[in-house]
């Protein structure tokens, strides 16, 4: 029988940090769903086979599957491959270093089984690698919400996906879309997500789903594609704006194909939101390093729209730590991030 759901966790380098992901499934309610692991042509790739093999072995009643690259493909790459190799009729995407909340997998198979889902969303958080204490919690509406197909639920999804534990998406859209065009950017779930929910609903899920370690070493650059753009280990200010760069790239790939008007949406969207990209760097940079990067964060896309400029002088004139404690206090308050404009979703009853 064909699962419902297969758990996709891309691998590279990061044995430990596997065991744990897969932990994190075991105690998950059994149903109709597997596991397929992407390793992608790492140094450790030998230890990753263990991690896996010793796991299926732990868990004979789990269905464990793995593959590993013939050649290091890099993020996007890989998350093709493993769209290409899992059996699922969705895709639950896991960071080899992100965990599962109890319950999770149980929740987006609910979800899933709705008509016409092409993407699920999800609240989620993150914890400090190092202490395990709770950092934030990313809740984005109140409660479960389905946004119909179209260009609001792109724009409503489309920022959010960035962070891709707990993201479920359609295999058979995701495939019907695949392309190596933004192979390099670490943003192709965000391509899929565009056009999948162009012509399919999104589902949102409110409880916390998927777990982000801050705090451990990354690899991106390892790749062909991804070398002109990044270096493992490193968060450059000149890394953070090609990345950001990429976000309207393929905003504006998506209105090119569909002519819907989801660019503007899409970038107004990360112009309200615009915070992170800055508060990232803010933390990092001497004052004049920071103005500067800012302003040519701003020549990108997001300095056309004033919450923009709210936040960069907020920063400016209060700090990283006040503006964070304002923000986390605003949000816990609220039980969810502040709604600024785009949202086309309906409670899902």
């Amino acid at each position: 029988m064909t699962p419902k759901l297969s758990i996709c966790i891309p691998a590279y380098n990061r044995p430990a940090e596997l065991k744990e992901a897969l932990h994190s499934t075991a105690g998950q309610e059994r149903g109709n769903w597997d596991i397929l692991v992407g390793e992608d042509h790492s140094p450790r790739a030998a230890e990753i086979a263990k991690v896996v093999s010793d796991f299926s072995e732990k868990h004979p009643d789990l269905n464990v599957h793995s593959n590993s690259n013939e050649k290091n493909l890099g993020y996007d790459g890989n998350l093709r491959r493993l769209l290409d190799n899992a059996a699922g009729e969705y895709c639950l995407f896991l960071g080899d270093d992100d965990t599962l909340t109890e319950g999770s997998i149980k929740r987006v198979i609910d979800a899933v089984s709705k008509p016409n889902i092409g993407v699920v969303l999800r609240a989620w958080k993150s914890i400090d690698k190092e202490t395990g204490k709770d950092i934030e919690q990313h809740r984005y509406f109140n409660e479960d919400q389905i946004f119909p197909a179209g260009a609001a639920a792109v724009a409503s999804f489309f920022r959010r996906s960035v962070f891709i534990s707990g993201l479920t998406v359609n295999r058979a859209a995701a495939r019907r879309f695949s392309t190596e065009r933004f192979d390099g950017m670490l943003l192709y779930q965000l391509y899929l997500v565009g056009r999948i929910l162009l012509e399919m609903d999104g589902y949102y899920i409110s409880d916390v789903i998927a777990i982000r370690q801050v705090g451990g070493e990354h690899f991106f650059g390892s790749s062909q594609p991804e070398k002109s753009r990044f270096a493992p280990g490193q968060l450059l200010p000149s890394q953070s704006l090609v990345f950001i760069k990429g976000l309207f790239e393929i905003a504006a790939y998506l209105e090119e194909q569909t002519g819907t008007g989801v660019y503007e949406m899409i970038a107004q969207d990360l112009g309200r939101y615009s915070y992170p990209m800055l508060e990232i760097q803010a933390q990092r940079l001497p004052r004049l390093q920071y103005n500067n990067y800012a302003r040519q964060l701003a020549r990108l896309g997001p300095g056309k729209y004033g919450w923009f400029w709210l936040y960069h002088y907020a920063l400016l004139s209060l700090g990283p730590r006040i503006c964070n404690r304002m923000i986390r206090t605003t949000k816990k308050l609220l039980g969810r991030t502040p709604a600024f404009g785009i949202c086309a979703g309906q409670a899902a009853r």
